[in-house]
């Protein structure tokens, strides 16, 4: 869970289609700030803390995507 580059570019395609001002948008947004900051931690604690953050916002994701078809 180190290299977040296709994630990332998944994450900024989805954000654009649903609007930086939606919830979807919202929740991607939120996805990328947590991946630049897991990328660039050396604490493993905080990447403990980040990667369930991280697990958290993406079931949150999935359940916006779903309730948006």
């Amino acid at each position: 869970m180190t290299d977040f580059t296709e994630t990332r570019s998944m994450l900024k395609k989805l954000a654009m289609a649903h609007g930086a001002d939606t919830p979807i948008g919202r929740a991607c947004h939120n996805l990328l700030e947590m991946t630049e900051n897991y990328a660039k931690s050396r604490d493993a604690d905080q990447q403990i803390q980040l990667k369930a953050n991280i697990e958290r916002e993406k079931a949150r994701l999935n359940d916006l995507v779903s309730q948006s078809h």
